[in-house]
């Protein structure tokens, strides 16, 4: 009965404004996993990296999403080119969601520890909606649907990322294609992000980077305030504050990582729903860890070195 009730809540609580329009999966530790979202970004480190994340999102409800991504990005430095791939799986409810997304970043020198970047991503969105489980109220109507069927479409994005030594900003697109597509509900709708970071370096070991992002998906948009404190890059921990329209308080994300090696990074992050979600789950985790390895090539030619 419990399970029954928290279903139902879920589903008058987020699918009414599913329904209006479809957004990309929300990551907590994007401010490290921004090739997702940005393909500008890819190459931005003089390491390659690999990563791999899962999220399970509001906890409690059955049906929830359930995220898992993995990244892989590198920089070419005789050609100042980053190159990379991403792979995402995502469930919630009765629709399953994949996509695979290669990635390319051209990263200009403008300036002494600056540089602008170009990126761009192409690839393509499979989607399952099994309708078998699904309960209505008048079982053996015509209209209910009952079927499965997978849906695929070309997915391509574009981004900009201005980086100085101490200071990013970066803006990017997603699901362009859906400019040229008819509005199906499975398929997400463009979406835009913008967001900046500054450092601000404090004595010998600590850093202190505070942040600002913004999302729209053509039905709400998001905002988020973020600080992180950082220990000679050992240690990083801080928090974000979440908004939705009208600057409605939405989550606050605490989240904590650590540099387990030069070449190993594992990062947590627990999202506290302030809305009226918070009654009926136990928050959202999200964990990540991220292997890095030396890419070939004279390293110093490449004109960023953008390691937070």
């Amino acid at each position: 009965m419990i399970k029954r009730f928290s279903k139902i809540v879920l589903t008058l609580l987020i699918v009414p404004a599913s329904l209006l329009a479809q957004s990309d999966v929300q990551i907590s530790n994007y401010q490290l996993i921004r090739t997702y979202y940005n393909p500008a970004s890819t190459g931005a480190s003089i390491f390659g990296n690999v990563t791999a994340l899962a999220r399970h999102q509001f906890l409690g409800f059955e049906g929830a999403p359930t995220t898992g991504l993995v990244t892989f990005d590198m920089l070419a430095p005789s050609i100042n080119s980053g190159f990379g791939l991403s792979l995402t799986y995502d469930k919630f409810g009765p629709l399953r969601s994949y996509n695979a997304v290669i990635n390319y970043a051209y990263h200009l020198k403008t300036g002494e520890n600056q540089s602008l970047s170009f990126g761009i991503a192409a690839g393509a969105q499979i989607r399952q909606y099994d309708a078998s489980g699904n309960i209505y109220e008048n079982a053996g109507d015509p209209t209910e649907y009952y079927d499965k069927d997978t849906k695929v479409r070309p997915t391509f994005n574009f981004g900009l990322e201005y980086c100085l030594q101490n200071w990013i900003i970066g803006a990017s697109l997603t699901n362009i294609q859906s400019y040229f597509y008819k509005q199906d509900l499975r398929f997400p709708n463009v979406n835009y992000y913008l967001y900046t970071k500054y450092k601000f370096e404090v004595g010998r070991y600590w850093d202190i980077i505070p942040g600002i992002a913004a999302h729209y998906d053509h039905c709400t948009v998001n905002e988020e305030i973020n600080l992180t404190i950082q220990y000679t890059k050992l240690l990083w921990f801080g928090a974000a504050y979440r908004m939705s329209d009208c600057f409605k308080s939405e989550s606050i994300v605490p989240y904590i990582g650590f540099n387990i090696t030069d070449y190993v990074r594992l990062g947590y992050a627990y999202d506290y729903n302030l809305t009226q979600l918070n009654k009926y789950n136990k928050g959202s985790h999200e964990l990540f860890l991220t292997i890095r390895f030396k890419t070939t090539g004279d390293t110093f030619k490449t004109p960023r070195f953008a390691e937070w």
